[in-house]
């Protein structure tokens, strides 16, 4: 009984209505019903999680700012939940809410997935398969970020500075091969050292068995928060076959040099610690006792006063020192110094004099005829003194005299004896 009344019909395939577009649109919306669309759900962050597989290991808590350290199998999954309901963190504005997420390995290659706020796990074997050395990163399920997976940063380590968006955040480690590892999340990230001059440290040999490093200190972001207490100076003797297998890997995975937790497992202690102090722009520290013509990794570490720790890049370096002499017959001290990469890096020259042995230093006759002359006067002076002390000596017991003009007359005689000198 109304004006515009609206009905579609379907019967054995024919469909009759007032209006065709009402028509058409409900047949499509009955084709969706019937047949949903070819979309692959891969990549969807919503997707339900999957079955448990045997070598995933149960999700456990990550507090903030604690370092979780774990030991790993090859093909193995660990799993960590991290929540954050600060406040007065999520009031900050865009540019300041940040959260760190990092994981270094000590030794071994372990990856690092990390999915926001959906509870469920990244699933790195959705693109890894080590039986078959498949890896394709575009297709990894339920994760958001994620260490590069392709093998040229095997070995190196994930960091994460990333804007704190949501309140949780699910993460997975995945081991590419036997290995250990610390997880550590903050939302405090001006808590945390960064790298100065994106971890360059340089290196020089000074004189024999000693080397020069230089660094920028840690920077912090943003700052007032914390700063630099002090900052931990290795270095590490190499063997031969102790080569860097790529640029974000020193050295290797089965022995790595770019990482605090690296650096502790491959080293008793640290050969240094410099008081943060002690430095302006750069910090400078001379590491002697070194074994001339054996090469040796060195870095730092910064430490902040929060107790965080960031390693620097790190350089290795051959300390060798050699005597050289030019033309005009001056010698200088020469060191030559070398990056374990594919490209040759040039010598590193010091103009720093070295302190040879008595018996190895040239002398002509005109020195020898110098040194001649200022040994005899000073032994002739004393053979003098002696004498005329001796006399005096005698002249007292024998023949005593006035005592005022016994001392008058010693001094007289020293000065008549320089003047025979001089003369």
């Amino acid at each position: 009984g109304t004006a515009h009344r609206l009905r579609v019909v379907m019967r054995g395939g024919r469909q009759s209505s007032w209006h065709p577009w009402v028509s058409a649109a409900a047949s499509a919306i009955a084709m969706l019903l019937v047949r949903p669309p070819a979309v692959s759900w891969a990549q969807s962050y919503y997707d339900a999680c999957d079955a448990q597989y045997d070598n995933v290991a149960d999700s456990v808590g990550l507090r903030n700012g604690e370092a979780a350290v774990r030991e790993i199998q090859a093909n193995h999954t660990h799993r960590f939940e991290y929540t954050n309901y600060n406040l007065s963190t999520m009031q900050l504005n865009d540019t300041d809410r940040k959260v760190i997420i990092s994981l270094d390995p000590c030794f071994g290659i372990v990856y690092l997935f990390v999915r926001k706020n959906i509870a469920c796990h990244p699933d790195p074997y959705s693109c890894i398969d080590l039986d078959t050395g498949y890896r394709d990163a575009a297709i990894c399920r339920r994760t958001h970020f994620m260490s590069d997976i392709n093998g040229s940063r095997d070995g190196a380590p994930t960091f994460f500075r990333i804007s704190l968006s949501a309140s949780r955040y699910f993460i997975s480690v995945f081991a590419a091969s036997d290995a250990r590892y610390s997880l550590t999340v903050l939302d405090d990230v001006g808590a945390w050292p960064l790298q100065g001059n994106s971890g360059s440290v340089q290196a020089s040999v000074a004189a024999s068995g000693t080397v020069m490093l230089q660094w920028a200190i840690a920077e912090y972001q943003p700052q007032g928060i914390s700063s630099t207490k002090q900052y931990h100076v290795y270095a590490t003797p190499l063997v031969e076959n102790d080569t860097v297998q790529s640029g974000p890997v020193f050295l290797r995975p089965s022995k790595i040099l770019n990482t605090y937790c690296g650096l502790q497992n491959n080293t008793d202690r640290a050969d240094d610690v410099i008081d943060a102090a002690l430095c302006d722009t750069a910090c400078n520290v001379s590491i002697s006792g070194l074994v001339n013509d054996k090469t040796y990794a060195f870095n730092v570490v910064a430490e902040s006063e929060r107790g965080f720790f960031m390693a620097y890049a790190g350089t290795a370096l051959q300390v060798s020192w050699s005597t050289i002499t030019d033309a005009g017959g001056t010698s200088s001290g020469a060191t030559s110094g070398r990056r374990l990469l594919q490209d040759p890096i040039p010598e590193v020259i010091v103009n720093a004099r070295r302190l040879m042995e008595a018996s190895a230093v040239p002398m002509d006759s005109k020195d020898m005829q110098v040194v001649g002359a200022v040994l005899g006067s000073v032994l002739g002076m004393v053979g003098v003194a002696g004498m005329i002390l001796l006399r005096f000596a005698i002249e007292s017991f024998v023949a005593p005299r006035n005592e005022v003009l016994m001392i008058a007359e010693f001094p007289l005689a020293l000065v008549a004896l320089s003047d025979a000198i001089v003369a």
